[in-house]
């Protein structure tokens, strides 16, 4: 569980071999050791485990100044779950934080929770500008969500050759609804049937950021039960996160004995990003020529899958006149970090904007990434580039 006294022992784990410090977003425009992955263990190790010394205003700033991007994790030879150790903490702070913490978590959960009430997100937000947890860049919502759009079973076009459940994430399902109309279409077009479970909310991802664990476990228990009762062959998702979100943390959400346990193991061994299932399972029909050069993005979260860095070009390399412009560093995170981008906003700009020039370096006319949170903070600055999740290509590449 995502206990900081469980972690006292693997923080000493760390080498110093400097692996983080070469891939840290933060650390690289801020030059800090103190932002480093090594340093912030080594803190959070001294105020909150050993308490040597105080939980100072400094030492929380250090805590939350973490984009929680995995690529510490991802990096360290000493397999230390930095992003873990680092969330811990911050679920530890914000036990201990004040009723503008706890006004801003009520929010969180309004939003992501509870997708079907009327007004909701028009309230949240009202409440978040009081907060000031809000920018001058907000993401539009969509005037019809996904989960408004399209329910119940989508029937295979042709030979049925798989039954998937889709879990649809809060960017998708508020932002960008295209691209789950792009998943349903591309998958029944190539054989699969797709169910898309009532009730589902958010995977828990943001709430865990913001150190509320209680908020996380309520998602996750929710999306659990209703995922553990389908019969299917597989559980797709387009994001990135939800699906680590499944796969690495939500076994660490809740004590090992825990009777969820059982159920969290069932749905996370069936969890997929869905490119790479497609890419997995094969094309059943060839895709029609849509000439054009794109680039792509690959999302922080990805690491839960070894083969879903590889899922998307391989996909829309059988676009006939597609082409695939790599970036210099396709991987590099953009910046944005699921609400990071809000409160630390010169930061997260300046990690952008690395991002954004080795966009225009490949000429691409398209970029791909599955992450919504990227796709709307690349887009906002790209105004010669369409931004789209991959099946969204390939859907268009279809003619769907």
């Amino acid at each position: 569980m995502l206990r900081l006294t469980d972690y006292a022992r693997v923080i000493n784990k760390c080498s110093h071999c400097g692996y983080c410090q070469a891939t840290c977003p933060v650390y690289l425009e801020d030059m800090l050791e103190s932002h480093v992955a090594r340093a912030r263990l080594n803190l959070i190790n001294a105020a909150l485990i050993e308490k040597t010394m105080p939980v100072t205003p400094r030492v929380k700033e250090i805590v939350n100044r973490c984009l929680l991007c995995t690529n510490c994790t991802r990096n360290c030879s000493s397999m230390v779950p930095c992003d873990d150790i680092i969330t811990a903490a911050r679920i530890e702070l914000a036990a201990e934080s004040g009723a503008v913490d706890s006004l801003k978590k009520f929010v969180m959960r309004k939003v992501l929770n509870q997708r079907g009430l009327a007004g909701v997100l028009t309230k949240a937000g009202s409440v978040a500008q009081k907060l000031n947890i809000t920018s001058m860049e907000m993401p539009t919502l969509a005037s019809v969500t996904f989960d408004r759009q399209v329910s119940g079973t989508v029937a295979a076009q042709g030979e049925k050759r798989a039954r998937v459940a889709y879990f649809v994430g809060c960017g998708t399902n508020f932002l960008f609804p295209d691209t789950g109309s792009a998943v349903v279409k591309v998958l029944a077009y190539n054989g699969v049937e797709v169910v898309i479970p009532a009730g589902i909310v958010c995977c828990g991802i943001p709430s865990l950021a913001e150190g509320d664990l209680e908020g996380a476990q309520e998602s996750m228990r929710t999306n659990i039960e209703i995922l553990a009762g389908l019969d299917v062959d597989a559980i797709v998702t387009d994001c990135t996160s939800c699906g680590m979100a499944f796969k690495t943390k939500a076994a660490k959400l809740y004590p090992e004995n825990d009777p969820l346990q059982e159920k969290i193991k069932l749905v996370s061994e069936k969890f997929w990003e869905a490119t790479d299932h497609l890419n997995n399972l094969g094309l059943a029909v060839e895709p029609g020529e849509m000439a054009g050069k794109f680039t792509y993005h690959e999302p922080c979260h990805r690491g839960w899958s070894l083969t879903v860095d590889e899922a998307p070009r391989r996909l829309l390399a059988s676009i006939p006149g597609a082409e695939l412009s790599e970036m210099e560093e396709p991987g590099r995170c953009c910046g944005a970090a699921g609400t990071f981008y809000l409160e630390h906003r010169e930061l997260a700009e300046k990690i952008r904007s690395h991002k954004l020039e080795d966009i225009k370096e490949t000429g691409a006319e398209k970029v791909v990434t599955q992450c919504p949170v990227c796709r709307f903070y690349l887009g906002v600055q790209l105004k010669e580039q369409k931004v789209m999740h991959p099946l969204g290509y390939l859907a268009a590449a279809y003619g769907l």
